[in-house]
């Protein structure tokens, strides 16, 4: 079995490509970023780049910097992206090689599939989200309800890029989603019989339980993602606000989005803290110096972060939209709450508050979840064996 593998910016995508390079199964990988490369495995198994487009890079920076500069460019953010991403996808179809299997990036990929169909192969495309069309439609809905126009919310999707993504699930033969709550928001769409759910898994060694507990008495819960309305972001704030605890911290790591100012002015607390985009090594820490993770977001897959926090010994407050069904165990490892409800993420944190060692007991019982089902190991296991599984 030969494999040709897209490579986004999950790192979860390399480590099936090291794992199939490993076992002789690799015929290509095609990575896209800020730099187009492709990839192939030596004899040893190591990944070494064997061409790279240094042109695709300069061209993209240069778009990019004309594009800024244009004075309408604020109502239609995407369009750069448009054009890099149809040039990626054209170029790496040139040197797209026979295989058995292409398993493409959702988005990145509707050339290749036409190549990869050309040759017999089997094709999948990756989708680490919901459907982009219920995406879209929940994105809209918070639009709504936070009064921002579409063209200031960052995680509207362009329709474009809709219509790409649609193309290629029409086209290919699997779709590869990360949970329950995203191969159910395909169901609308006559493809959705060719869903199947992949659970990822992560670095179970790396985001691990202090070996102290922390020292200071501070109730800390902690969020990790964009701060944008999409993440749910404006219901937590909401929520903590109205528990005006004592001796409690929020932390929110990871990048504030402009459309979160109006919310963050009406209902971040005092005891709020904002630490902007955040390297791993600190994510880490901030997960072992907290108690409770709470992850409100309204529109997701499987989050990653929620698996990074319960291999951390965290207990997580978080919707089912998250992708939490598929991890969390109801009053076992953490709690599940609905969506754009702040009082009901409200009561869970202060339930955490008022029984820490309960909460500590919950910790454990997440760690214990992760080792057992959704480290890198398990991942890898679980893709080889769809990837054995076509080949019936």
């Amino acid at each position: 079995m030969r494999v040709t593998l897209s490579l986004g910016s999950q790192t979860f995508q390399r480590d099936i490509a090291s794992a199939l390079a490993r076992r002789g199964m690799l015929t290509r990988a095609l990575s896209y970023g800020l730099d187009l490369e492709i990839l192939e495995p030596d004899t040893s198994g190591a990944l070494n780049v064997v061409r790279r487009f240094p042109r695709y890079r300069l061209a993209n920076r240069l778009l990019w910097a004309v594009w800024r500069r244009l004075p309408f460019t604020r109502l239609s953010r995407h369009f750069p992206i448009v054009v890099s991403t149809r040039y990626a996808d054209r170029l790496m179809a040139r040197h797209f090689p026979p295989s058995d299997i292409f398993h493409g990036w959702t988005g990145l990929s509707l050339s290749c599939l036409g190549v990869a169909k050309s040759f017999g192969s089997i094709t999948v495309i990756e989708n680490p989200s919901m459907h982009p069309r219920a995406w879209q439609e929940i994105v809209l809905e918070e639009c709504d309800r936070f009064g921002l126009r579409p063209h200031e919310c960052r995680a509207v999707l362009p329709a474009w890029l809709i219509r790409r993504m649609e193309a290629e699930f029409e086209r290919c033969d699997f779709i590869v989603v990360p949970s329950a709550v995203a191969r159910d928001s395909f169901k609308h769409w006559e493809y959705s019989a060719k869903t199947r759910v992949i659970h990822a898994g992560i670095d179970h060694r790396f985001f691990s339980p202090p070996e102290v507990r922390k020292s200071d008495s501070t109730f800390r819960v902690c969020y990790t993602g964009r701060i944008e309305i999409a993440k749910g972001v404006g219901y937590l704030l909401e929520a903590w606000k109205q528990l005006g605890l004592k001796n409690a911290e929020l932390v929110l790591l990871g990048e504030v989005a402009q459309e979160m100012a109006s919310a963050i002015r009406k209902n971040a607390a005092t005891n709020v803290r904002f630490t902007g985009f955040q390297p791993a090594e600190q994510v880490r820490n901030w997960y072992r110096g907290s108690d409770v993770f709470a992850f409100p977001s309204i529109n997701e897959g499987l989050a990653r972060v929620l698996l990074e926090a319960m291999a951390s010994g965290l207990p997580v407050v978080a919707t089912p939209e998250s992708g939490a069904e598929d991890c969390v165990t109801p009053g076992l490892n953490g709690m599940i709450v609905r969506a754009r409800t702040p009082q009901e993420m409200a009561e869970a944190l202060l339930w955490h508050y008022r029984n820490r060692k309960a909460s500590r007991e919950m910790g454990a019982a997440a760690r214990d979840a992760i080792t057992s089902h959704f480290t890198i190991p398990h991942y890898e296991e679980r893709v080889l064996g769809f990837y054995e599984s076509l080949q019936l």
